[in-house]
């Protein structure tokens, strides 16, 4: 009688054990795999940098307006040598500029804290 209640005890451990395993290895497969798949296939809503385009589509503004806030932004920096606050992020490869939009997203957060404004029609004017 002994032997029975031992062995339904190991089987009921082995059991659990299996099952425990199991989960485990099936919950590090899961997050081991999720990590290759954010890394080896980027989706195109997840971008993160932006054509002149797409940036002015993210900011609901036109190109001409994020280029005349680009422009602004180098008159006055050519003018007085220093910029107070974040200027517009971007970048050039190949006379084409990118846009970060993590970086897009702290240019507009700091802007809209401080109401700094661009008169857009006037520098693309000037150039």
């Amino acid at each position: 009688m002994d032997n029975i209640k031992l062995l339904s005890i190991s089987i009921i451990i082995l059991a659990m054990s299996i099952l425990f395993g199991s989960i485990w290895i099936g919950y590090s497969l899961e997050r081991t795999a999720g990590l290759h798949t954010s890394i080896s296939t980027p989706t195109s809503t997840d971008d993160k940098a932006l054509t002149l385009s797409q940036a002015a589509e993210y900011m609901n503004m036109t190109e001409d307006e994020v280029l005349g806030i680009i422009q602004t932004e180098k008159k006055k920096l050519e003018e007085t040598h220093s910029f107070d606050g974040k200027m517009f992020p971007y970048f050039t490869i190949n006379n084409k500029q990118y846009f970060s939009k993590d970086e897009i997203d702290d240019w507009l957060k700091e802007v809209s804290m401080f109401h700094r404004q661009y008169d857009t029609y006037i520098s693309s004017l000037d150039t």
